[in-house]
Formats: structure tokens, C-alpha cells, sequence
């Protein structure tokens, strides 16, 4: 039984996450319109494949496909899943609420209960304190991102090659930076097949200052979840 109710409270709130982003979603779908007009970043990208016919090259025509491909499947989930983002904060967040103890979860949930920021956690693990954190701050949260006309234009100009490599490009760049910076986020990303997707988040990640340190205080983990929710 218990395991019943909680497959069921789950759905639900997946089905309720899933009407939060729905406006995130519009925001990436737009967002990928506004990169498709850097051109040059795409047809440099594309160019890149020219070392596939060069053996001293064929290692960077090979680690361009990989991006590729994982960029594909991460589209892929976006659009079946849309649970993208939610993914993305709660695997930082499951990251840095590692090890704690039950002490320090309930230090963290009182700094965020005096920013007026609840977390919905019938049980304080750091599994559950995790969903519900990342629960919390994607739907306080305002992910800034270029913003379209309209999804028909999105859709044409996403048609075009040069304007798909532009968008994979500045992805796979987004996730360098990001295993530069932040190697355990990154390899928690990629175990999930999600570090292609860390672009649609980086802006606000370095406004709240969430990569700063590899391992956060409990008062610095709740001062990174109240600016990415903009408290």
C-alpha cells in the first residue's frame, strides 16, 4: 500500500510539474528559434566534419558526433518528457544534499522557510528533500531565455542545418564550461544523458552563483536555491 501512494503521489506531481513548465517549455522551444540566427557558429560547426576524411582529425569528428547524438536523445526527452529542467535542478541539488545529515536538511529548509520557500517532503532524506527543493524552485523559478515570436517560426528555422549545429554548438560548449568548472555536476549530468541540456540552465546557475564551490555550506546550498528562484 505504501508503495502504491507513493507511485501515486508521484504522478501527481509529475502531472503538476508537467503544467508548470509548460511555459518553460514555450521559453526553450523559442529559445532555440533566437539561436538559430548565429549562423556562423553553425556553419563552423558543420565544417568541423571535413576531419572526418583526415586521420589526424578523426578524433574531434568522432567526439562531435557523440555530442551529437546525445543532444538528439536529450531533444528527444525534452519533448516526450518535458521534465527537462526539473531534471537538471534536481540532480544539482541531489549533488549537494549528498552525505548531509538530517540536522543539516532541516538547517537547509529553515533558511529557505524564512525566504518564504517551502519544500513539500513528507519524509526529510535527502531524496525526498531533493524533489521537493527542485519541486520548489522550478516553479518559483524564472529561467531567462531568448524569447520568439512564435513557435511556427521556431519550428521552420529549426529546419535548417546550419541553425540546428548553431543550437549544438553553443550546447556542447555550455557543457564544457560546465566540466571546466564543475566536473562531479557534469558527470552526474552525463550519467543521465542530460549534460547537453545544461545551456537551457547555465545563465541562472552563474547568477546564483551554484558553481562557485565544488561542495557548498548548508547556508550556501540555501542561498543558491533563493537567487535561482529570485528570492
Amino acid at each position: 500500500m505504501y508503495h502504491s501512494d507513493a507511485v501515486v503521489r508521484q504522478l501527481q506531481a509529475q502531472r503538476i510539474l508537467a503544467e508548470k513548465l509548460d511555459n518553460a517549455v514555450s521559453g526553450v522551444i523559442d529559445a532555440v528559434s533566437d539561436q538559430v540566427s548565429k549562423i556562423n557558429k553553425g556553419a563552423t560547426r558543420l565544417s568541423f566534419y571535413a576531419s572526418c576524411f583526415t586521420d589526424e582529425y578523426m578524433d574531434v569528428c568522432k567526439n562531435q558526433m557523440l555530442e551529437d547524438n546525445r543532444f538528439r536523445k536529450a531533444v528527444v526527452r525534452l519533448i516526450k518528457d518535458r521534465d527537462i529542467v526539473f531534471s537538471l535542478l534536481q540532480t544539482y541539488i541531489d549533488y549537494q544534499l549528498e552525505g548531509r545529515s538530517y540536522r543539516q536538511l532541516e538547517a537547509i529548509k529553515m533558511h529557505l522557510m524564512r525566504a518564504n520557500i517551502h519544500i513539500a517532503a513528507s519524509t526529510l532524506t535527502t531524496r525526498a528533500f531533493g524533489a521537493g527543493a527542485a519541486m520548489a524552485v522550478v516553479m518559483g523559478m524564472n529561467i531567462t531565455l531568448p524569447v520568439g515570436r512564435n513557435v511556427g517560426t521556431a519550428v521552420g528555422a529549426a529546419a535548417s542545418v546550419l541553425g540546428i549545429y548553431a543550437i549544438v554548438q553553443n550546447a556542447a560548449d555550455s557543457a564544457k564550461r560546465l566540466q571546466i568548472m564543475h566536473p562531479p555536476f557534469y558527470h552526474a549530468l552525463y550519467m543521465r544523458e542530460l549534460e547537453m541540456m545544461y545551456f537551457l540552465i547555465e545563465p541562472s546557475f552563474m547568477r546564483a552563483g551554484a558553481l562557485k564551490n565544488q561542495w557548498l555550506s548548508d547556508y550556501e546550498v540555501a542561498e543558491v536555491l533563493m537567487k535561482l528562484v529570485g528570492k
